[in-house]
């Protein structure tokens, strides 16, 4: 894929603060692949943040049909003023980590990967020429994994516009070089 675009509307998330809590309204772009073949998922995110928690790039998920949803999504996410480097992990509830953006000359834009090691996922972003790890999710490839997952692009805006006039207004997200690789 080597560009999209996604402009999304508030009040839309990626989120499972409590048990009866699952907010999963984001619009979700996804392939299904054979959880046994995935290696990784790669993109470069990019958009105007703005507004707290306004947010966008990887997520994948573990669809079952005896458990609730579980999933992973990385990207940027604005918060305390600024955009950070974002990790949720969610296995039965969202566990939410941030790292700084160390690229000051462009806070709008990161590359995110997510990448299999055995039963472990990791999170990194690309900075120049170097990966930094962002987070290992030792749960998500382990022995109950489902024979199938999706791997795909979000964009979200949990919070509308503060100012009058602009309550309504949409977070467009853009994505690049968007890069799976399977076994298979």
């Amino acid at each position: 894929m080597a560009l999209s675009t996604f402009s999304e509307a508030s009040y839309t998330d990626i989120w499972r603060p409590a048990v009866d809590e699952n907010n999963f309204t984001a619009p979700y772009l996804y392939t299904q692949v054979k959880s046994s073949d995935f290696q990784s998922v790669s993109v470069t995110v990019q958009a105007d943040w703005k507004t707290l928690f306004d947010q966008g790039g990887i997520a994948i998920t573990f669809p079952r049909d005896d458990t609730p949803l579980q999933w992973i999504k990385a990207g940027i996410e604005y918060t305390d003023g600024a955009p950070y480097l974002g990790v949720v992990a969610t296995q039965s509830l969202s566990d939410w980590s941030l790292s700084p953006m160390l690229n000051a000359s462009d806070s709008k834009t990161a590359t995110i990967e997510i990448v299999r090691d055995k039963a472990d996922a990791w999170v990194y972003v690309h900075e120049g020429t170097s990966r930094r790890s962002l987070r290992q999710i030792t749960w998500a490839f382990n022995e109950d994994t489902p024979e199938y997952m999706h791997v795909g692009l979000y964009a979200a805006k949990p919070t509308r516009e503060s100012e009058s006039g602009h309550e309504l207004d949409k977070l467009a997200v853009t994505f690049k070089s968007f890069g799976l690789r399977t076994t298979g």
